[in-house]
């Protein structure tokens, strides 16, 4: 972990000409969560992270992983000013100060909140409990991320643990360079939250499970997530009693009371539902049934939808076991057979509606033409279609999570002349000026 943390702190980071607000703190580190994967409970490919070759893929995530969370620290610290990320503090001296500062986070996160404090406080002093301390924290970590324990990545419960370790850390790690102090009050509020949203995350996966055909072994696989992690009693059992006594969705909504949490509880539960590649018709229910109970329409679905695949089709190694699948040979067949019919059976109507709507046959052209979207253009072919659908009901299919993987049979079933005039019309031959008159 020391390593790690060293990459990141041998330079200071790229700071803003100004402290920023902490609203626009908060909101740069979002984009930071959902960028590095940290809020899908992975991370993304560090460059600061050397490892044997021969390093199992766990071993590998999790080292990824921490690299995130360390990241995360050293943003917070750049977008608050903090004196030791400032370019001045160069030096082995401004070094060390970084490195303790940010372990102190992953240490407050992870419980160690004195002794955090503590070195937060002064991150120079010599003696310092720097080597204890991250032994500790990455005991700690390790544990939470399962990385020596069996084939649990993507498993829903662990990446969304995960998810929720990255945001506490998060949130501890704005306060604490916010306020040049780490609160043991504040981080064991921070503390708190974090296992409410773990047992609220426990019990909506429980109820997928239900509906799913093999929930059994889905809710197997949760308790088999709560067991290995060995954690506090009370926590652990919060956890089972979620998982064995979930309320019905309309129940648990109030509960859901920012943003934020909506934000990551349908992500979670949207990736649970796709992680074996199928989307059972009672998933899709169940889904939108959530999507609905907490205000969440079909176009913010989509968009949340689009960014989660993006993440995964850029950063394939992310997260082994869990694909999203880029064509949709893994849906159902009753699905992909409704869309068939809905865009075969309304054919006229939906070219007519294209011609009319330039941008979205510009887009369909592109990804016909095997261009690549970006995750922006995939959410705006989305949104356009989900508007055809208030004229053209049977289309209505692309408002459902899983929609985005349809796309690639609407493309194999749009004819060539769907396109806009500018991709299947030549381009006009431009008149011959006409002879000029000699005078005379």
């Amino acid at each position: 972990m020391l390593a790690v943390i060293g990459a990141v702190a041998a330079q200071p980071p790229e700071c803003p000409p100004q402290r920023m607000p902490l609203g626009d703190r908060r909101a740069a580190l979002e984009e930071m969560l959902r960028a590095r994967g940290l809020a899908y409970g992975t991370g993304a490919q560090d460059p600061a992270i050397e490892l044997d070759p021969q390093a199992a893929p766990g071993v590998r995530a999790y080292a990824h992983f921490v690299a995130g969370l360390v990241r995360l620290c050293a943003r917070a610290a750049a977008l608050s000013h903090a004196r030791w990320f400032l370019s001045g503090a160069i030096g082995e001296h401004g070094v060390r100060a970084r490195r303790a500062q940010m372990l102190a986070v992953l240490a407050a996160a992870s419980g160690e909140m004195e002794t955090a404090a503590r070195l937060f406080a002064d991150p120079t002093a010599v003696p310092n409990p720097l080597e204890k301390l991250a032994d500790k924290t990455a005991a700690r970590l390790s544990r939470r991320y399962l990385a020596a324990r069996g084939p649990f990545a993507g498993l829903p419960l662990h990446n969304g643990l995960c998810a929720i370790e990255a945001r506490t850390c998060a949130t501890i790690a704005l306060s604490a360079f916010g306020h040049s102090r780490i609160s043991p009050g504040a981080s064991a509020l921070a503390a708190k939250a974090a296992l409410s949203w773990r047992a609220l995350l426990v019990e909506l996966l429980a109820g997928l499970a239900r509906a799913q055909e093999d929930g059994k072994a889905t809710r197997k696989g949760i308790e088999q997530v709560i067991r290995s992690q060995r954690l506090p009693v009370r926590e652990a059992r919060a956890l089972r009693r979620a998982l064995v006594h979930p309320r019905e969705v309309e129940q648990i909504s109030p509960a859901l009371h920012s943003d934020a949490l909506r934000r990551f509880i349908l992500t979670q539960v949207l990736l649970a539902a796709l992680v074996d590649g199928r989307l059972e018709a009672a998933e899709l229910a169940f889904v939108e049934r959530l999507a609905r109970a907490v205000g969440v329409d079909g176009a913010a679905l989509a968009r949340l939808e689009a960014e989660v695949s993006d993440f995964y089709r850029e950063h394939k190694d992310a997260l082994a076991a869990l694909r999203l699948a880029e064509t949709p040979e893994g849906l159902p067949h009753a699905l992909t057979t409704r869309l068939e019919a809905a865009v075969l059976d309304n054919l006229d109507r939906l070219l007519q509606e294209i011609r009319e709507t330039r941008e979205l046959g510009e887009l369909l052209a592109k990804a016909a033409a095997g261009g690549t979207l970006s995750g922006e253009e995939r959410a705006k072919i989305r949104e356009q279609l989900i508007d055809l659908a208030k004229t053209i009901p049977a289309l209505a299919i692309f408002a459902a999570p899983g929609g985005m993987l349809l796309l690639p049979i609407l493309f194999k079933l749009l004819p060539f002349n769907l396109l806009p005039s500018s991709f299947t019309d030549p381009p006009p031959v431009p008149a011959l000026p006409e002879p000029r008159r000699r005078s005379g």
